[in-house]
């Protein structure tokens, strides 16, 4: 077992990782301006069929992401047109899948948190659901961290992203489509599956497969990550070059460099990649925040206000919901050399998942602002039951502002597919090892 000793920067020449271009107007880390959110159990709220404008947005603004707000405010190189708005509808319950509640409540009361050698918290007895379903007591947020890790995600699911570009300061684009299978192998909580799924790969726990299929000259350029049952081992890296004809693995260390060539890094897939024995988590409590869900008219590109691309009303609508706040760092013995200071974390109380991030650099200078809206995908044979968006592929739109760069990211997905839907891809030796990665051009 490799155990974590050191981190390195990978430096990668690309936008997302170059110095920061003069004039961008990056938000320094404050306190203040999380102390401001709503808390969840506060009787302010934000009415259903409320229509938040460039003339009304600070009466709303407590209930906002710190890096919305700022989007809001027209702090950044990109800027809202006067006519934006969001739609505000009621909350709606997001149900767990009845077997990852099942399994909660199964073995939740066998889970605890045990400090580790270099200042993190290793688990110890998890096997599925959620590991703290009621986190409590001054490591609640270091509990809703790995809650967040172990959040549902099904056996396989895949996905398309077909409206996928990056964009930098002049409006260049750089249009890609890729492909998305991941396989999830052990801690699975899907009705008909065993908790382990017997592969010739048994200390897999995770498996997230990226493969672009579109520019012709990226084509086939495949991005591998394999994370080990045990969360303190550094997830295995792998890419297929195509010119190569083989796959190759890259340095454990390089969890900053980017993925697929987009403003997102191998620790912000699933809007939050992390391993959480080397993290601290502070908890600043539960909010109210407005949190994106997808409506028909999110795969159109045209239903976004542009040039930054912000979800319009008839791409997305709000939800007020409590969130857990953390303020996420490396713990002090790993902070050398790692890209962002602090990842303020906005992770949804009933799902666990991630539904938007404020990134900082080492300077904990703001770097990087976005959501992750995730559109509820029915697990199929379960008269009803519904996926969360599964944080990774799962349909939505997710988008990554570098407002330091002056580059963003936006990515549609569509076309999700989850473990029986998705028969044509599973197969866990050529989507989820190294060595089916060489079989991408056959």
């Amino acid at each position: 077992m490799r155990r974590i000793k050191a981190l390195l920067l990978v430096v990668t020449a690309i936008c997302v990782l170059c110095p920061a271009i003069a004039g961008a107007q990056a938000v320094p880390w404050s306190e203040q301006a999380y102390s401001t959110l709503i808390p969840s159990d506060s009787a302010r709220t934000i009415p259903p069929g409320t229509m938040i404008t460039m003339q009304n947005w600070q009466q709303y603004k407590d209930f906002m992401p710190v890096g919305m707000q700022d989007i809001w405010a027209g702090k950044f190189f990109w800027r809202l047109p006067a006519d934006a708005q969001m739609k505000v509808v009621a909350t709606t319950p997001t149900p767990l899948p009845k077997q990852y509640q099942a399994d909660t409540e199964k073995y939740a009361n066998q889970v605890s948190l045990v400090k580790s050698s270099y200042g993190g918290y290793e688990i110890k007895g998890y096997v599925a659901g959620a590991p703290f379903p009621n986190p409590s007591g001054p490591l609640a947020g270091i509990q809703i961290l790995y809650n967040e890790y172990y959040a549902y995600i099904p056996y396989l699911i895949t996905t398309y992203a077909k409206l996928g570009f990056g964009m930098d300061r002049y409006g260049n684009k750089y249009v890609n489509e890729v492909r998305e299978v991941n396989f999830k192998i052990r801690h699975v909580s899907d009705p008909g599956k065993p908790i382990t799924i017997p592969t010739n790969t048994p200390n897999v726990f995770l498996t997230q497969n990226n493969v672009i299929m579109e520019p012709e000259q990226s084509k086939y350029v495949n991005s591998l990550q394999i994370f080990h049952d045990d969360p303190a081992d550094l997830p295995e890296s792998y890419v297929f070059v195509p010119s190569l004809r083989r796959s190759l693995r890259l340095t454990t260390a390089a969890r900053c460099s980017p993925l697929v060539g987009s403003d997102y890094t191998q620790d912000d897939e699933r809007s939050m990649n992390l391993q959480p024995p080397i993290f601290q988590a502070r908890f600043l409590g539960y909010k109210k925040i407005l949190v994106g869900y997808p409506v028909e008219g999110y795969t159109d590109k045209n239903n976004y206000f542009k040039p930054l691309y912000y979800p319009g009303p008839n791409a997305v609508v709000w939800q007020v919901r409590p969130v857990a706040v953390l303020d996420i760092r490396r713990v002090p013995s790993m902070q050398a050399g790692y890209c962002y200071g602090s990842r303020m974390a906005y992770i949804d109380k009933e799902t666990w998942q991630p539904i938007w991030m404020d990134l900082y650099d080492s300077g904990l200078k703001l770097w990087k602002t976005g959501p992750s809206i995730y559109r509820p995908m029915p697990l199929p044979g379960t008269n009803g039951d519904v996926c969360t968006g599964a944080g990774g592929p799962g349909d939505g739109e997710y988008t990554f502002w570098d407002v330091q760069n002056l580059h963003m990211t936006f990515d549609i997905q569509s076309g999700g597919q989850i473990d029986q839907d998705a028969a044509e891809y599973d197969n866990y030796d050529r989507w989820g090892t190294p060595a089916g990665m060489d079989q991408v051009m056959q």
